[in-house]
């Protein structure tokens, strides 16, 4: 192999791997902008099997007689798909805050490989911008988990009381507890943290859609440039 190849393979394999590092910060941030975009779905599903978990529960506390039996498992069914469905919500979040760790760290790298100070501080912006979108959705997200959490503890105690005594006195003494009107309070909660979190997704993705983080370091870039005037 003549030393001109050999000198030319090793800026080949560096440009190569730059464009792959730049390939894979686009996707992420690709598929951290379509997750932020398609959020609506989950919320709408959660929102929804709330009222449906609500409505369930308030037939239970009205049921009598033959139609106990009937009305809890209905009631328990529903409770069981509400705490799959704040699984996917809180997966959800998961993944917008383990992919904005990622990508934002990544983005900094970038950044601070800018040796102009004008693309260095416009790239600066861009990425406090698009931090503090995940910053307010992630904090959607926590605040929906938590009163989440709290609403399916409520739902969970009727089915445990109830559990233990499905009659028609276990079922009065229940409704006549704080545990209706508190379910009710927080179910309200719960349906407003997933609107601001529906929002503040939204939000996201359209800042990740406008923003363009550095895809090479000047200096790679450079480097790069020069290799290729050397060989053409």
């Amino acid at each position: 192999m003549s030393s001109a190849k050999r000198v030319v393979i090793p800026f080949i394999i560096i440009a190569a791997l730059g464009l792959g590092g730049c390939a894979n910060q686009m996707d992420r941030k690709q598929a951290t902008e379509d997750k932020a975009r398609n959020v609506s779905g989950d919320v709408w599903a959660t929102q929804n099997q709330i009222d449906a978990t609500m409505v369930a529960m308030n037939n239970l506390l009205s049921a009598d007689g033959p139609q106990l039996q009937q009305a809890f498992d209905h009631y328990s069914d529903e409770v069981d798909r509400l705490k799959k469905q704040a699984t996917i919500v809180n997966e959800d979040g998961d993944y917008l805050r383990k992919q904005s760790e990622s990508y934002l760290t990544k983005w900094q790298q970038q950044t601070n490989d800018i040796q102009n100070a004008d693309l260095r501080n416009n790239s600066e912006q861009g990425r406090k911008t698009v931090r503090d979108r995940f910053t307010r959705a992630q904090d959607a997200y926590d605040q929906a988990r938590t009163s989440l959490d709290r609403l399916i503890r409520n739902f969970e105690d009727i089915r445990t009381a109830l559990r233990n005594d499905r009659t028609t006195r276990g079922v009065q003494a229940v409704a006549r507890t704080d545990v209706v009107p508190t379910t009710e309070e927080t179910a309200d909660e719960v349906k407003a943290a997933l609107r601001q979190v529906r929002t503040d997704s939204t939000a996201l993705a359209e800042a990740l859609s406008s923003s363009a983080p550095p895809l090479a370091s000047s200096e790679n870039t450079q480097d790069t440039n020069q290799s290729s005037d050397t060989y053409k």
